[in-house]
């Protein structure tokens, strides 16, 4: 992850544990993404920096959710299997 962003299996766990104490329907995937986004949309509202430009803030960080997609898919992807003629005498 670029930025200085450390994502782990362990901490999404436990901020759905949290979510999921407060409403138990976040056990479900689905639903939890949903908290995600919405608390986003909640604190991106509550910023009062002068200047902020919100609804482009919330494309950057669409796009930035994209990137973590394609990346996080592309490390979950099995290797795929060499391929090649080994000749004897070939190191």
């Amino acid at each position: 992850m670029s930025g200085g962003i450390q994502l782990s299996s362990e901490m999404i766990a436990d901020i759905k544990s949290v979510i999921s104490k407060h409403d138990p329907q976040a056990e479900n995937d689905l639903y939890f993404m949903q908290y995600l986004s919405a608390i986003t949309g909640y604190v991106l509202a509550q910023q009062d920096q002068p200047g902020l430009d919100k609804k482009s803030m919330l494309d950057d960080l669409n796009h930035f959710t994209s990137q973590v997609l394609n990346q996080v898919e592309q490390d979950m992807k099995p290797a795929e299997d060499a391929f090649g003629i080994w000749k004897p005498g070939d190191s």
